[in-house]
C-alpha cells in the first residue's frame, strides 16, 4: 500500500487529524471558558484559527491532488508512472503543505487583532456568570475582512470545478471501459492475464473509493462556502439578507463530519483497506500478521509487475 495514492492520503488524514483535535479542542475550551457565543482567548487568534486554516487548505488541497492523480491513473495511464514516481509525490505533497501555509499567512491579518469588548448583562440570574469582557478576534481593517472571506471562498470553487471535470472524465472513460495498460504492461499481461485483471481491478476499485470520498468531501464542505458567500455579500448588500445563521451553524457541523468520515469510506468502498483494519485491529496477534503479510505480499508482487513498465 506504499504507493503515490497512499502517500497522499496519509497526508489528508493527518490534516484532517489537526483540523479535528484543534477545531474541537477550540470549542470544548471556548464552552468551558465563557458562556457568550463567540468569546475568543487571545491565542485562539495567533494558533488555533491559523491552524484550523492551514488543516482546510490542506485538506482541499490534497482532495484535488488525489482527484488529479486518479485523472491520470485512468485517463492518461502511459504517463502515470512518469507523473506520479514516488519523489514527484512527495514533492506534490511538499508543495501543498507550503501552499496551505502561505495561503494561512496571508490570513493572518484578518483575524490577528484581539479586541476586549466590555459588556453591560441584564441583572438577572440568567447573565450572573457571564464576563464582564468578551474577546473577539478580528480585522486589522475591513480590507482584510474581505480578503479572509475571497481567499476561503474563491480557492475552494475552484478547486470544486476542476474535480467536477476530473470526475467526468474519469467516469466516461470507466463507463467506456478504455482504462488501458501502457505497451509493455500489455506485453507482461498476454503472458499472465491474471496479472492485468487484478491490476485493472485494483485500479477501477481505488478510482471508484476516492470519487466517492471527494464527492463526499464536497457535498460537506459546500454548504459552509455557500453561506459565506452569501455573508460576503451581506457585506455590500445592506438592505439585503438571507438570515442563514443557523445554516451557518449547520454547516460548520459537517465540516467537523468531513473530516472525521474518509476512514468509513476507505472501509465500505474498499476491500483492501478493509483487510488492512482487520490486520490492524485484529485481537489474534497471528492472525493479525498472518493477513497483513497476505494483502502486503499481493500489492508487492502487482507493484513489481507495474513498476517494470
Amino acid at each position: 500500500m506504499r504507493n503515490s495514492m497512499n502517500i497522499i492520503l496519509v497526508n489528508l488524514s493527518v490534516a484532517d487529524l489537526l483540523f479535528l483535535l484543534v477545531g474541537t479542542t477550540t470549542k470544548f475550551v471556548n464552552v468551558i471558558y465563557s458562556p457568550v457565543v463567540g468569546d475568543s482567548f487571545f491565542c485562539q487568534c495567533f494558533l488555533t484559527i491559523p491552524l484550523v486554516n492551514v488543516a482546510t487548505f490542506a485538506s482541499l488541497l490534497f482532495v484535488s491532488l488525489i482527484s488529479v492523480e486518479r485523472y491520470i491513473a485512468v485517463c492518461k495511464p502511459h504517463q502515470y508512472l512518469q507523473y506520479t514516481c514516488h519523489r514527484l509525490t512527495l514533492a506534490y505533497v511538499t508543495c501543498v503543505w507550503i501552499s496551505s501555509f502561505a495561503l494561512t499567512i496571508c490570513l493572518l491579518p484578518s483575524t490577528m487583532d484581539f479586541v476586549s469588548v466590555c459588556i453591560i448583562w441584564p441583572s438577572t440570574s440568567a447573565y450572573a456568570n457571564f464576563p464582564a469582557k468578551v474577546g473577539l478576534c478580528e480585522a486589522i481593517s475591513d480590507f482584510w475582512s474581505s480578503v479572509n472571506e475571497c481567499v476561503q471562498i474563491f480557492p475552494f470553487f475552484i478547486s470544486l470545478l476542476l474535480n467536477i471535470l476530473c470526475f467526468v472524465k474519469i467516469m466516461s472513460r470507466l463507463y467506456a471501459g478504455r482504462v488501458l495498460l501502457s505497451f509493455t504492461a500489455r506485453q507482461t499481461a498476454q503472458q499472465d492475464s491474471q496479472v492485468k485483471r487484478r491490476h485493472k481491478h485494483s485500479t477501477h476499485a481505488a478510482t471508484r473509493m476516492l470519487i466517492i470520498n471527494g464527492v463526499a468531501f464536497f457535498v460537506l464542505a459546500t454548504p459552509f462556502h455557500v453561506t459565506s458567500a452569501i455573508q460576503f455579500f451581506e457585506n455590500y448588500l445592506s438592505e439585503w439578507s438571507c438570515g442563514c445563521r443557523e445554516l451557518k451553524d449547520i454547516s460548520v457541523l459537517l465540516l467537523y463530519v468531513n473530516s472525521a468520515v474518509n476512514p468509513f469510506i476507505y472501509g465500505m468502498t474498499n476491500r483492501t483497506y478493509r483487510k488492512a483494519y482487520y490486520s490492524v485491529f485484529s485481537r489474534s496477534q497471528h492472525s493479525s500478521g498472518a493477513s497483513w503479510n497476505t494483502v502486503a505480499t499481493t500489492d508487492d508482487q502487482n507493484n513489481r509487475r507495474i513498476t517494470n513498465v
